[in-house]
């Protein structure tokens, strides 16, 4: 009979409503990073233009450091996401946090595309975000105190290209509103392959991390224990075989390297 794999020791947890790591609950103020960067308006002219003129200077600077040979860096998918999150900006407050689907849809791309796509805006410093729970409303013991909210997304002027933002200023003059405020993102849009590629490896690891830990366990114990226990243990209870050894052993006026190693599991014999 086979002995069951390592993998197949442990139970992987299919918890969807895990946090992810640097993700903060909607009222915390590092989950505070909506901002306007233009003047407001009554109907949001301002913002409507801010919007165009930041959508075609990226297409304009994509081109411009695209390397020969090569794909744009940023993509017309990537501007179609860009799009889809500026189609949900607020133009009084620029709050702007829309669900994965809602991009997805919005753009009329799929939902691992519009991460791909994220990731790349990100890249070049276009967007950023923030990582959001919400309480669950689960008593303690009962289920997850905290599960996933819907990114909150922002641009970060200061951390702008340069060639970007001197556009900005041309085009928009003193439509455009700075601020010195450095803002921070979480990093990497989580996505449901990485979610349970990290769960299964920490179950694979913790797996072999106990298996080793007993087998550990039950040497030292057979180290401490009678010449007979450690012969019982190496020959699984089989009596004439065990017989057999200790006849071997009283017929011979020392024990050999393999007796030895036998008896004694965690000695080592010098050659």
């Amino acid at each position: 009979m086979n002995a069951p794999s390592p993998a197949a020791s442990f139970t992987v947890s299919r918890d969807r409503s895990a946090t992810w790591r640097k993700s903060y609950d909607v009222d915390d103020p590092r989950a505070q990073v909506s901002a306007i960067h233009w003047e407001p308006s009554a109907k949001n002219e301002n913002a409507l233009k801010f919007f165009d003129v930041f959508t075609r200077t990226v297409v304009r600077y994509s081109d411009h450091i695209r390397e020969a040979g090569k794909q744009l860096p940023i993509s017309m998918n990537a501007r179609a996401v860009l799009e889809a999150l500026f189609s949900v900006m607020d133009g009084k407050s620029g709050r702007c946090d829309p669900c994965l689907d809602t991009i997805a849809k919005r753009s009329r791309l799929s939902r691992r595309t519009v991460v791909r796509q994220l990731e790349a805006l990100r890249r070049q410093k276009i967007v950023d975000w923030v990582r959001r729970t919400v309480k669950t409303g689960n008593a303690k013991g009962e289920g997850p105190q905290r599960q996933q909210t819907s990114n909150s997304y922002f641009i970060d002027l200061a951390g702008l290209p340069i060639e970007i933002l001197r556009t900005l200023r041309q085009k928009l003059g003193d439509k455009l509103r700075e601020t010195a405020r450095r803002m921070t993102g979480s990093g990497a849009v989580p996505n449901r392959m990485a979610i349970k590629a990290e769960r299964l490896l920490k179950g694979v690891t913790g797996a072999l991390s106990a298996k080793g830990s007993a087998n550990q366990v039950n040497r030292r114990a057979l180290a401490g224990a009678s010449a007979a226990a450690r012969i019982e243990h190496m020959y699984g209870g089989d009596v004439e075989a065990m017989r057999q050894h200790m006849a071997m052993l009283e017929g011979s006026d020392g024990q050999s390297a393999s007796a030895r190693l036998a008896l004694y599991p965690l000695l080592r014999t010098k050659g």
